[in-house]
C-alpha cells in the first residue's frame, strides 16, 4: 500500500485523514484516523476498522471521542475507510463494489435502470477490499499509530454488515470483534446465509465476538413503499428482500457455534429504520463489544 498523502482533520483535532492506493486495488481511498487513546500512555490498543465512511464514519470518530469522557468506552482507535470527497464514479457506486462479496449480473443491469441514466456499476470485491484492509492497512496503521493489529473490530451497515458477515467468515482471524447493523444478507439469492450454514457445520467457532443489530422498522411493508416505483426493475431477491427474516436466520445460524471463545449476540432497535439505525447501532454495538454496557 502506498500513502499518497496525510492531512490533518478539518472536522476532529488530532486527527489524520490519509489518502492511500492499497496493492490490491487500482483505486485512491480516504482514510480518517482518530482516537481517545492518552497519545503518552504507551501501550497498544484495540482498532475499530469502518467501512462505508461516508455513511457513518463521522459518527465513528464523533462516539469515540465523546464516549472517552464518560468512560464509557475503552481507549481505541476509530478508522474509517472511504473514498475522495470528489471522487467519480461516486461513492455509491464504489461501495457497491468493495462491499459485496460475489458478481451478480442481474444487480449490475438493475442499477442503470433504476438511475434512469447510463451508471456502470461493477460488483463482487469484497475479497479484494478485505484483502487491503487486513493485510495493507493494518500494519500501516500499527506502524504508524499504537494500535494493536490483533485486536481489531471491523463495523458495517447495509452492504457494510453484509461485509463484516463475509469477512466472518471467510477471514475469521483478521478481525477479533464484529458489528453488523442491517445486513444485506439479500445479496446474490441470500448466498451469504448459505455460507453461514456451511461454516458453521463444518469449521470450529472463530475467537470473535459478534454483535448483530437491525432496526423495528425494517419491514417488508415499509421497504415496498419506499422502493415502489423501482419495485418491477429489481431482481427478486432483492425486490422481495426480508431484511428482518434474514437478520433472525443469521442469529440463529451463527448460534450453532459453540466455543468459549465466540460469542454473538442480535438486537432489534425500536423505532429505528434502515437509514437512522447508524447511531444506536454504533453506541449500543461497540459498548457491548468491548465489555462497557
Amino acid at each position: 500500500m502506498k500513502i499518497l498523502d496525510k492531512r490533518h482533520d478539518d472536522l476532529l483535532s488530532g486527527s489524520e485523514v490519509w489518502f492511500v492506493r492499497p496493492d490490491h486495488l487500482d483505486d485512491v481511498f480516504r482514510v480518517c484516523v482518530t482516537s481517545n487513546a492518552d497519545p503518552a500512555g504507551g501501550d497498544r490498543v484495540p482498532v475499530v476498522i469502518a467501512a462505508d465512511a461516508e455513511l457513518g464514519g463521522g459518527a465513528l470518530q464523533s462516539l469515540v471521542r465523546c464516549a472517552a469522557v464518560g468512560l464509557d468506552l475503552p481507549p481505541l482507535y476509530a478508522v474509517s475507510v472511504g473514498y475522495p470527497l470528489d471522487a467519480v464514479p461516486s461513492f455509491g457506486v464504489r461501495r457497491v463494489r468493495d462491499l459485496t462479496p460475489s458478481v451478480w449480473p442481474a444487480y449490475e443491469r438493475a442499477v442503470p435502470a433504476m438511475a434512469g441514466a447510463p451508471v456502470p456499476v461493477v460488483t463482487g470485491g469484497a475479497d479484494a477490499y478485505l484483502a487491503f484492509l487486513d493485510e495493507e492497512l493494518k500494519p500501516a496503521l500499527a506502524a504508524a499509530f499504537p494500535v494493536d493489529p490483533d485486536d481489531a473490530a471491523l463495523v458495517g451497515q447495509s452492504f457494510g454488515g453484509l461485509l463484516a458477515v463475509h469477512a466472518l467468515l471467510t477471514r475469521p482471524a483478521a478481525f477479533r470483534r464484529y458489528l453488523v447493523g442491517s445486513p444485506s444478507l439479500w445479496w446474490n439469492e441470500r448466498e451469504t446465509l448459505a455460507r453461514a450454514r456451511a461454516a458453521v457445520a463444518g469449521s470450529p467457532a472463530p475467537r470473535a465476538r459478534v454483535y448483530l443489530c437491525v432496526g423495528e422498522l425494517e419491514h417488508r411493508a415499509r421497504f415496498e413503499r419506499q422502493f415502489r416505483s423501482v419495485l418491477p426493475l429489481l431482481p427478486p431477491a432483492m425486490a422481495g428482500a426480508d431484511v428482518q427474516g434474514d437478520f433472525f436466520a443469521l442469529a440463529e445460524i451463527l448460534s450453532g457455534w459453540r466455543d468459549e471463545g465466540f460469542s454473538v449476540e442480535a438486537h432489534m432497535f425500536p423505532e429505528e429504520s434502515h437509514e437512522s439505525i447508524t447511531g444506536a447501532m454504533l453506541s449500543r454495538g461497540l459498548r457491548r463489544l468491548y465489555g462497557y454496557l
